[in-house]
């Protein structure tokens, strides 16, 4: 069955911020130019200068290719992505605004130790930091370090202000990616006798796509990215599409439907989307200008492919 979001699209408020709405199109520029512009208005926000790096480093993974969902459907694949390059300025800028985030949240908690703001800002700060240490410094001890301490002060949050749902997406992700670890990983020092909650996170997170206020978002992508993972494409086309007239002017959203519709066989549906894709292409459409057509090229021949290969299992 699929989840409904309480409120409808109205609930989605968070795409009231213009800097938040172009991020989740795809339009990193424009989206780091607003929440710079914010920061210049509010000096001493943690949370803006958090926003800052995630564009910094989404913007990098957009240009590389790696967002896409398709690089984690084969068990721990996440674990042999590429590195991810960034310039000299772009990491600079990307880790003087973390410091900085942490710095402020920090200065706020010797002031009060309960500040969930606080707290949460400093999680994310840690979250972002682990994410950088994954995919450009392929430090996967210090990123492990890292979305431990951001579970933690996340947690604490959730403690103390059990209403801060979006502080349970860091927690959601944090059981369902040690869950999916190899053995080996988890007899590490700090994850020695965690136990397998896969399914706790994923349950989590869904929890969040319903009931977040802020990271909604960001939930329905990360759990449509899982239940593709967990090959359970009909429940992830059921996060997914209701993102599709949000965002109208992310094209990787169709083009991860597509694949979906793939992903089960369903070959006229498949097909139909991409075709959909590729006349908003030829139309202009806002956002399409920034689709390649050796991507559109590439995703449609993989869909084939897999239709080929799988014969008799393909419908229509």
């Amino acid at each position: 069955m699929c989840w409904r979001k309480a409120g409808g699209a109205a609930a989605w408020n968070v795409l009231d911020n213009p800097a938040f709405d172009h991020f989740y199109n795809l339009e990193y520029d424009q989206a780091l130019a607003g929440f710079m512009a914010s920061e210049a208005r509010h000096p001493e926000s943690a949370a803006i200068e958090n926003h800052i790096a995630q564009t910094i480093l989404f913007r990098e993974m957009f240009r590389a290719g790696m967002l896409q969902t398709e690089m984690l459907n084969s068990s721990n694949s996440f674990l042999k992505m590429p590195k991810l390059r960034m310039s000299a300025a772009d990491e600079q800028q990307f880790t003087d605004s973390i410091h900085r985030a942490m710095e402020l949240a920090q200065s706020r908690l010797a002031d009060d130790p309960n500040d969930a703001a606080a707290l949460y800002a400093l999680g994310v700060s840690y979250g972002l930091l682990g994410q950088y240490n994954f995919m450009v410094r392929k430090a996967y001890l210090d990123a492990l370090h890292d979305i431990t301490h951001a579970r933690k002060f996340h947690e604490r949050v959730t403690r103390i202000n059990p209403s801060m749902v979006d502080a349970q997406l860091t927690q959601g992700v944090y059981d369902y990616v040690v869950g999916s670890l190899y053995f080996g990983w988890k007899m590490i020092g700090f994850l020695a006798g965690f136990q397998d909650n896969r399914e706790r996170g994923i349950a989590t997170i869904l929890r969040v796509v319903g009931e977040g206020s802020e990271n909604q978002i960001d939930a329905a992508i990360v759990l449509t990215t899982i239940y593709r993972r967990e090959h359970r494409s009909a429940d992830a086309i059921c996060v997914l599409k209701p993102l599709i007239p949000l965002l109208p002017r992310n094209y990787l959203l169709r083009l991860e439907l597509a694949g979906m519709y793939g992903d089960q066989g369903d070959r006229v549906a498949a097909l139909n989307v991409l075709d959909q894709v590729e006349r908003l292409w030829h139309e202009h459409a806002p956002g399409y200008e920034m689709l390649t057509p050796d991507l559109l090229r590439t995703v449609r021949e993989h869909i084939l492919t897999t239709f080929a290969s799988n014969g008799t299992s393909v419908r229509g």
